[in-house]
Order: structure tokens, then C-alpha cells, then sequence
């Protein structure tokens, strides 16, 4: 969609003609810069300065007035983590902390995003829906650094404190997702299969399908 969407854009041509300048890499192939700026997912577009130390990032598709508006306001000290952090210190609200937890965990900084994470729980209902984006999101965030044992236990008691509720949902897949990234193959067809009986209406029951199908070594059903 970036390269499509975005990048085609005769407005993001002008912007990276005249204001900025655009650099594209493949992160599988470029894994020295991958592992420079802890890429943890796809696209994510870095924004440095002269000497390369990332002023900040955009991480996601959005579109052109949206991407561009971003990073004028990043070359300006705005939105940047930096900037989230000092006007969190002057209204601190969990929006905010939640806003800087992610801005962390996209830079591959788990033990930083733990904590603000745990803030963002602290501050309300321990079960509440903030609560639930900011523990299912922290979990997500130990299984993009490959952490699987905090990230299956975190994923596991989700699933019990927020039985029934699109957070255990959401917990099951991921917590399937695990497995199969850490090759625990028998796992991993017994989480997926466990996440089909009880989200069979799940907008994530196919791709759930998919996965077992593979994990199975079965052909593509027609």
C-alpha cells in the first residue's frame, strides 16, 4: 500500500523531492539495518537524522496526508516519543501511556514498553477494555521479540481474565501463533484447533483453518 498508495502519490513525490529524503530497503535482505533500528514489523519507516539516530518512526499503512503530516510533525519535535513523554509528565492519562507503550514496543524496547503498559493497567479497572488492548498488546509485543514463555503465559491468563470477551479471542490466536513460531508443532495444532471450537464465528477461524492445514502438511482444500 505504501508503495502503491503512498509513494505514487504526486504529494509524497514533492514532499520526498523537496523536504525529506526517501530511502527504501528490504529488511530480509538488509538485516544489519533491520537489526539497527529493531524493525519488529512490516512497513515500519524510520525517520534519522544526519548521523542515523532515529528521531522517530510510522509503523503501518496510512494514507498520504496522513503519513506526510506525521513526519513534518516528527522533523518538528512533535508526536515523537520524546515529545509524548514530557507532556505525559503534565497530564498523565492512560491514553497517553498507552500511546507511549506502543511507541516502544515498535522499537523492539520491551522491558520499557512492559512498564508503561503496567501503567496503563495500574491507572484503571484491571479488566476494563483498556486494560485488555494494553495486556493483549503487551503479550504481542514479547512474541515479536521472540520471547515465547512471558508471551504464552501473558496470553494464557488473558484468556482467563477476560473469558468470553474479544480479548480471550484475540489471546487464543496469538497464544496459537506462539507455538508455531517457537516450532512446537503438536502445540500449535492443538491451540489452533482449541481456538477453532471455541471462536468458530471468528473473523480469524479461516486463517486459523489455514494454518492447521499446514501444520498438518495437508494440500489446500479446493
Amino acid at each position: 500500500m505504501l508503495d502503491t498508495v503512498v509513494f505514487d502519490d504526486p504529494k509524497a513525490i514533492a514532499f520526498f523531492t523537496n523536504e525529506m529524503l526517501l530511502v527504501k530497503l528490504n529488511a530480509e535482505v538488509d538485516t544489519l539495518t533491520k537489526q539497527r533500528y529493531n524493525i519488529m514489523g512490516y512497513p515500519t519507516s524510520v525517520l534519522v537524522d544526519k548521523e542515523g539516530n532515529e528521531i522517530d518512526r510510522f509503523v503501518g499503512f496510512g494514507e498520504t496526508d496522513e503519513y506526510i503530516g506525521t513526519f513534518r510533525n516528527y522533523a518538528r519535535g512533535i508526536g515523537t516519543l520524546d515529545d509524548m513523554a514530557a507532556r505525559f509528565e503534565v497530564n498523565q492519562n492512560r491514553d497517553s501511556a498507552f500511546a507511549i507503550a506502543e511507541k516502544y514496543k515498535y522499537r523492539g524496547a520491551v522491558a520499557e514498553a512492559d512498564q508503561w503498559y503496567d501503567r496503563v493497567v495500574a491507572m484503571g479497572a484491571p479488566t476494563d477494555s483498556l486494560a485488555g488492548e494494553a495486556r493483549v498488546a503487551q503479550a504481542d509485543a514479547h512474541l515479536r521479540a521472540k520471547d515465547f514463555a512471558p508471551a504464552l503465559a501473558m496470553f494464557e491468563q488473558i484468556r482467563a481474565d477476560f473469558a468470553g470477551t474479544r480479548f480471550a479471542e484475540d489471546a487464543e490466536i496469538y497464544r496459537a501463533i506462539a507455538f508455531g513460531r517457537q516450532n512446537d508443532t503438536a502445540q500449535a495444532i492443538a491451540a489452533f484447533s482449541e481456538f477453532l471450537d471455541h471462536w468458530p464465528e471468528s473473523e480469524a477461524a479461516d486463517y486459523a483453518k489455514e494454518q492447521l492445514r499446514k501444520l498438518k502438511g495437508e494440500e489446500p482444500s479446493e
